[in-house]
């Protein structure tokens, strides 16, 4: 009789902890995961912070924090708590004693350039026994825009070389008369407007107001990112996109002004990726971002067709009155006969064209040398 007596309460007690947990597991319990910044460049390591709160007396024996990220980030620490798949699958077990909060912080290694989301935030708790299961889901918005990686800075400088030679050729100067910077002596080629009286009166002979120049530098990125044949090489579109970002940061760095038109599409508005023309730190991170954002598994209209509607007889100032820069491994008919319409110095018009070694690089149907680009 005391042994029956005796199973009844162990049941009794077992019901009722059963219950006192089942109701109040999830009360004061909270979570936090996020990145440790918002933005990266490719091949940097980065830091996941999970914080999860138990701010009540009950402590929880074995709590799992579940969710998803993309696999490009690759977890750096001995990880026996992930599958892969489609995606990581990441499940991390604390275990809390009354009011206590623990937090992590996990190493992470950015393998490639995108846009990457935590989704299928949640916690689990198996009960004190081990034996049910309860979920509770989180709304989460942490995210973070990793950047390409700027391609190899010995052919860049190649580039940029030529570019800026261009530019430099071709830049619009006229003084600014805003812009004082000192008094010399009068030359034959200079205006009598500028000559300044008072001090030509003090020292006897003519002398004139010198002003700065104002210089009017643009530069044009067309990066195409379609292929020539079925087949989609994505070593050679991550190459194109890493020469626009690198190419993009050299001419920035001069002062240069840069505007970007690239038929790849945005990760989540799916349309053309365009930049307006712009210059300084903050319209490099734009640049950066937009590059960033594209997918290549996004269908994208031909670039023949995009450069027409672009450039060809507009008039929007951001696109024209520049020097262009083309980075197509795509070397298409219809693509050259666009380009022979459209510039009107070849000299003024470099295409990059980055390829698999072994492959075709010659440009037939336009007065375009090309520079060579290739893809290890």
């Amino acid at each position: 009789m005391n042994v029956l007596f005796m199973l009844v309460g162990v049941l009794i007690v077992y019901l009722i902890v059963k219950q006192v947990f089942r109701h109040n597991w999830n009360k004061g319990l909270s979570v936090d995961v996020k990145f440790d910044k918002n933005y990266a460049v490719k091949d940097d390591t980065i830091y996941l912070t999970e914080i999860v709160t138990n701010a009540k007396v009950l402590p929880l024996p074995c709590v799992n924090l579940k969710f998803q990220i993309g696999r490009e980030l690759q977890f750096t620490d001995v990880d026996t708590n992930s599958s892969v798949s489609d995606k990581v699958y990441r499940n991390d077990v604390f275990s809390f004693l009354s009011n206590q909060r623990i937090t992590r912080r996990i190493p992470l290694k950015c393998t490639k350039r995108g846009v990457f989301k935590i989704s299928g935030l949640e916690i689990t708790f198996s009960g004190p026994f081990m034996n049910e299961i309860n979920v509770i889901k989180y709304d989460n918005d942490c995210q973070i825009t990793v950047y390409p990686k700027v391609a190899d800075m010995k052919q860049l400088r190649l580039v940029n070389t030529r570019v800026t030679g261009e530019v430099q050729r071709r830049k619009y100067l006229m003084d600014d008369p805003f812009v004082f910077r000192g008094i010399r002596d009068y030359t034959s080629n200079d205006s009598l407007k500028n000559v300044n009286w008072k001090a030509t009166g003090k020292t006897g002979s003519l002398m004139v107001n010198e002003y700065d120049e104002s210089v009017s530098r643009n530069v044009c990125i067309l990066l195409n990112l379609e292929e020539d044949g079925a087949l989609r090489h994505d070593t050679v579109d991550e190459e194109a996109i890493s020469i626009a970002a690198g190419l993009s940061e050299m001419l920035i760095a001069q002062g240069v002004n840069v505007s970007m038109i690239c038929n790849g599409c945005d990760t989540d508005t799916k349309e053309q990726t365009i930049v307006r023309r712009g210059a300084g730190a903050g319209h490099l991170n734009c640049i950066n971002t937009a590059l960033a954002r594209i997918d290549t598994h996004i269908s994208m209209e031909e670039y023949a067709d995009t450069l027409k509607k672009r450039i060809d007889g507009c008039a929007d100032s951001d696109f024209t009155d520049c020097i262009y820069v083309m980075i197509s491994s795509s070397r298409r008919k219809k693509l050259q006969m666009i380009i022979s319409q459209i510039i009107q110095e070849p000299q003024s018009f470099v295409w990059i064209v980055p390829h698999l070694p072994g492959c075709e690089y010659t440009l037939d149907e336009c007065n375009v040398e090309p520079v060579e680009w290739n893809v290890n």
